[in-house]
């Protein structure tokens, strides 16, 4: 039997497995006993989004033989390594007094806890968890999680279909008690003090005094899409923004995915009547107040610059009404008013306060990151105007 050949392993540091460990992965990921591993090979899988928790994620394709086989049977399999932000690069821009709050509110060991749990199997309908090969901890600040590589449905496209679908699911998801009862324990006032840290933490410290101040408004690309009336009411949200928090906090907590952009909602299946999901990306999820879900899956193409935020005046409403309806598959009544309320103040909070200042306007000036900001600031628009229909 000749050595599997391994091309770029090391590149997945303290996630890499010895070629019998690996073996044992390509065998979970082909549904077989047993397999001969012949080759592998590791890719580095870039993430626009900003998370300080994900220490690397990887796609290692490969070869193997399947019992007497004559022929190799392919893999492919992605591999997450979550840490602790104590090991994020960027570390040092924190203050020292703030470093051990950050790693208490801050719950990087979560999706590995989802993943071990029951979680996949009380997923409602219309969404599942990837298969998970292997959850490895590789010291007391890191975990690697060695998972299925979901293929989307070629051509998938977000259109209005898809979102309703994936706000009913999220829906369903909250109001689901097998979710309640099989996944990881929902830690309510832990997820409180995780959420009133975000206002204490990079909000006090960032997000606030940049909207409070001048600096960020002159910025060509900001400056040439923000008119006064959208400063002043972000202005004014930042005034608000702790009071909001209480508001958002003291209504009744259901499980929230706590990321639920498009980008972790992976479209697989859609058979003109429903849509299937794998949802990935689990690191955030807990208790939040009904409607929170809704946030992030209208955000998270805006913030990626492929939608403009004008869309979202036409697109929350019917994200709501199938939210509702999902809340009512898995039998919660949750007033339309009140689930719409909880929405707009966490996305008031989570969305609002960080739509405009992006990382990348620290970019040179250009048409593309122009278009972006625009759209941004079209999102900040509609969370304001959203907010104030609810007051």
């Amino acid at each position: 039997m000749k050595a599997a050949v391994l091309n770029n392993m090391d590149a997945l540091g303290p996630a890499a497995l010895d070629p019998g460990a690996l073996a044992g992965i390509a065998a979970a990921a082909l549904d077989a006993p047993s397999v001969e591993l012949l080759s592998a090979s590791a890719s580095e899988i870039t993430f626009p989004m900003f998370n300080m928790t994900t220490g690397g994620l990887w796609r290692v394709d490969g070869t193997a033989r399947i019992g007497s086989a004559e022929d190799s049977a392919p893999f492919s399999v992605v591999v997450k390594l979550v840490q602790s932000p104590l090991l994020w690069g960027g570390i040092e821009q924190v203050p020292p007094q703030m470093r051990r709050d950050m790693v208490r509110h801050y719950p990087w060991r979560t999706e590995a806890e989802v993943y071990a749990s029951d979680l996949a199997d009380a997923m409602p309908a219309g969404g599942r968890l990837p298969k998970v090969y292997s959850i490895q901890d590789t010291d007391e600040q890191r975990t690697a999680m060695w998972m299925e590589d979901v293929t989307e449905s070629p051509g998938a496209v977000w259109d209005d279909d898809r979102f309703r679908d994936a706000a009913t699911l999220l829906g369903r998801l909250a109001g689901s008690t097998a979710v309640k009862d099989r996944g990881p324990a929902l830690r309510v006032e832990k997820d409180a003090d995780r959420m009133r840290f975000f206002l204490k933490g990079v909000g006090a410290m960032l997000l606030i005094p940049g909207i409070q101040g001048d600096d960020l408004w002159r910025i060509p690309a900001v400056a040439e899409a923000a008119d006064p009336h959208l400063i002043a009411g972000l202005r004014s949200l930042t005034l608000r923004a702790a009071g909001l928090m209480e508001e958002m906090i003291a209504l009744p907590a259901l499980p929230a995915h706590g990321d639920a952009s498009p980008q972790n909602l992976l479209i697989e299946r859609t058979d003109g009547a429903s849509t299937e999901f794998a949802v990935i990306d689990w690191g955030l999820y807990g208790g939040a107040c009904a409607g929170f879900d809704l946030g992030q899956l209208l955000a998270g193409l805006v913030n990626q610059g492929t939608m403009s935020g004008e869309e979202l005046y036409r697109l929350e409403p019917l994200c709501l009404k199938a939210y509702c309806e999902g809340l009512a598959d898995a039998g919660v009544e949750t007033p339309e008013a009140e689930v719409r309320r909880g929405h707009a103040a966490s996305m008031a909070l989570f969305t609002g306060l960080t739509a405009v200042a992006t990382q990348r306007l620290a970019e040179p000036d250009s048409g593309e990151l122009r278009t972006l900001v625009a759209g941004r600031v079209h999102m900040a628009r509609f969370v304001l105007d959203l907010l104030a229909s609810t007051d």
